[in-house]
């Protein structure tokens, strides 16, 4: 069941990931990766503990191609959006896309604030040239939402992911910042 927020769109706050948010993030991702195949890991397979989360956020708050962002609705967090940047000097340019929206939040246009967000620090960075991602080849639509962005497909992972006795191939994607 998905959550009718539209009264509550205005109280949605798209806002950098704190080192104080880490047990909320990483909860969030571990509820994600059980309601949905989407991700490439279950929850059993996660191996971040909280501490190794405050970690990560703080890598990600310390860098100049990186950002790690929220969703809070309330100060609910409902999503997540991730850009990591190349750590080698040859891929510094390039950074690599991950979000996920709670399942009782899809189609409420969190992905696409989550983006905006994104796409403004991108814009403004010096350091980024190209954002890469993968998607589930039948997530139509977070490849709609990424083509509204800008992104375009690249190619293909075939079998990228097993699932329940089947293959998945991904969608890889980018965009091309000028």
């Amino acid at each position: 069941m998905h959550k009718d927020i539209n009264n509550q769109l205005s109280k949605l706050q798209i806002r950098e990931i704190l080192e104080e948010d880490a047990v909320i993030t990483l909860k969030l991702v571990l509820e994600m990766a059980d309601e949905s195949d989407n991700y490439p890991f279950t929850s059993e397979d996660y191996a971040m503990s909280i501490e190794n989360q405050r970690s990560f956020i703080n890598y990600m708050n310390s860098l100049d191609n990186c950002i790690f962002l929220g969703a809070f609705i309330e100060n609910e967090l409902c999503g997540i959006l991730y850009l990591e940047g190349g750590r080698r000097q040859r891929t510094h340019h390039i950074c690599n896309l991950g979000m996920g929206v709670k399942k009782e939040y899809w189609n409420n246009k969190i992905g696409s604030a989550l983006m905006s967000k994104a796409m403004e620090f991108v814009y403004d960075s010096e350091h980024i040239a190209k954002i890469d991602l993968q998607v589930r080849i039948d997530n139509k639509y977070a490849i709609a939402l990424y083509k509204k962005f800008g992104f375009e497909i690249e190619g293909k992972n075939k079998r990228a992911l097993f699932i329940d006795g089947d293959f998945v191939d991904y969608l890889n994607m980018g965009k091309v910042i000028d």
